[in-house]
């Protein structure tokens, strides 16, 4: 399927990094810094980071810029593909707080080679300034909650701008939550980009979120109701359904091994909503948040395994979204949204099971069998092989996802769930990336 590539404002070369009157201009402090990463040619992006980091620009500013001309320069919808340098900017920020003194900034100049490839990719987008008549700021939460809910992204859009300038992070993302768990397809992406927006906001300041806010808008309104994508449509999936269950209250306690191993079975072989049916009964008879999150994560790293050469990366996205979706479940704090989440969870694993069955490469695997896996300590220690050989995004995104949910997973799981890391990872005789090689020179 092709999917229409919508631009909203059609701008001249970028290498010109000229701020018109139509394009988004970014805080006073940060503009500068990000035309500069606008209009550096790639290859000499590596000189001008160094740069910046020898004359003492704070990191957190860098980072800042970085995001944000990301956000300015890549069209959410769909959301994935290029936007991928804006999904990583948290997976390279925490692989930086992991990594040895030596190799503390590396991550930033991955980051930003990932947007000059983004950026050469989504040339013909730059977010706009907003036109229009805008919500007031007593209806714009409601707004939000009704543009998302109809797909109209326009009055989604609008109504996040308001929200930016005039409530706070809790209050927004109440309604990004729901709504980033409703809409699997393009496999996850929409859970993940909330999740990592969150995060990297919380890194820069919420003095930045505007921008954001809107391409997350943007991003959830994207493919409406009817397009069909890795096997569903927006009525084939398992949010409908959802809605409709009655709402159960969930303990919180030590997960029990009969529920995990049974949830787990049922994401591998049920529909999506036979799956959500089974997690929602098995809870209704007193079983615990922890139970469906030790099955989320053992699904997602089962599909992992099973999956082999190009097919990887749907298990890779599995862990991702598991990922995403365990930090909004946090984050949340509705109850009714957080069931919905919790639901939601099994019922993805599931969706992410049968778009890889359509692989003919599919093994056979029970997670629940495996009883070796690396430790945490040995966890980071693949981290630090990954900050300079990964020669792709997801190479960075999976491992910091297992490292992040490794304590979230009951300890008599662990093992098995960071099994998967080895399918996905880089060795330390792999060679280092171009771009990582010449920041080791230079720094």
């Amino acid at each position: 399927m092709t999917l229409t590539r919508r631009a909203v404002f059609a701008t001249p070369l970028l290498a010109q990094a000229q701020v018109t009157p139509s394009m988004l201009r970014l805080a006073p402090e940060l503009e500068p810094l990000a035309q500069r990463f606008e209009s550096t040619d790639r290859d000499k992006c590596p000189a001008l980071l160094a740069a910046e980091l020898k004359k003492g620009t704070p990191v957190r500013q860098l980072m800042a810029a970085l995001f944000l001309a990301g956000i300015r320069n890549v069209n959410p919808r769909p959301p994935g593909f290029a936007l991928h340098c804006v999904f990583v900017m948290h997976s390279a920020h925490q692989l930086s707080l992991e990594a040895p003194a030596s190799m503390r900034h590396l991550p930033l100049f991955f980051a930003l080679d990932q947007f000059k490839a983004s950026q050469a990719r989504d040339k013909d987008y730059t977010m706009g300034e907003l036109s229009g008549d805008l919500p007031s700021p007593d209806r714009a939460l409601a707004e939000l909650d009704r543009g998302l809910e109809n797909w109209e992204f326009d009055r989604a859009e609008r109504a996040a701008a308001v929200l930016a300038r005039t409530a706070g992070a809790h209050e927004v993302f109440s309604v990004f939550w729901k709504h980033g768990v409703r809409d699997y397809r393009n496999i996850g992406h929409k859970a993940i980009y909330v999740a990592n927006a969150y995060r990297t906001l919380e890194t820069i300041g919420w003095r930045y979120a505007e921008p954001v806010l809107r391409s997350i808008a943007l991003a959830l309104c994207d493919f409406g109701p009817e397009t069909k994508m890795n096997g569903f449509a927006f009525a084939d999936q398992t949010w409908n359904t959802n809605l409709k269950r009655a709402m159960h209250a969930v303990p919180i306690g030590a997960s029990k091994e009969s529920d995990v191993t049974g949830i787990v079975a049922a994401i591998r072989s049920a529909t999506p909503n036979e799956a959500c049916a089974d997690a929602a009964a098995r809870l209704s008879k007193g079983a615990t948040a922890s139970s469906v999150w030790d099955a989320v994560h053992l699904a997602s790293a089962e599909l992992t395994t099973r999956l082999a050469g190009g097919g990887v990366i749907t298990g890779i996205h599995a862990a991702s979204a598991a990922n995403a979706m365990h930090f909004a479940w946090q984050a949340a704090g509705d109850a009714r949204t957080r069931w919905l989440i919790l639901l939601q969870a099994a019922g993805w694993m599931a969706q992410f099971r049968v778009a890889g069955e359509l692989r003919a490469d599919i093994q056979k695997a029970d997670i629940t069998s495996v009883s070796e896996g690396p430790s945490r300590a040995e966890i980071g220690r693949e981290l630090s092989n990954v900050i300079t050989k990964a020669n792709e995004v997801h190479y960075y995104k999976f491992p910091v996802a297992i490292a992040e949910d490794y304590h979230l997973v009951s300890e008599r799981w662990r093992p098995a769930f960071a099994s998967a890391l080895k399918h996905y990872t880089k060795k330390a005789s792999d060679p280092d990336l171009p771009a990582m090689q010449q920041a080791r020179e230079l720094l």
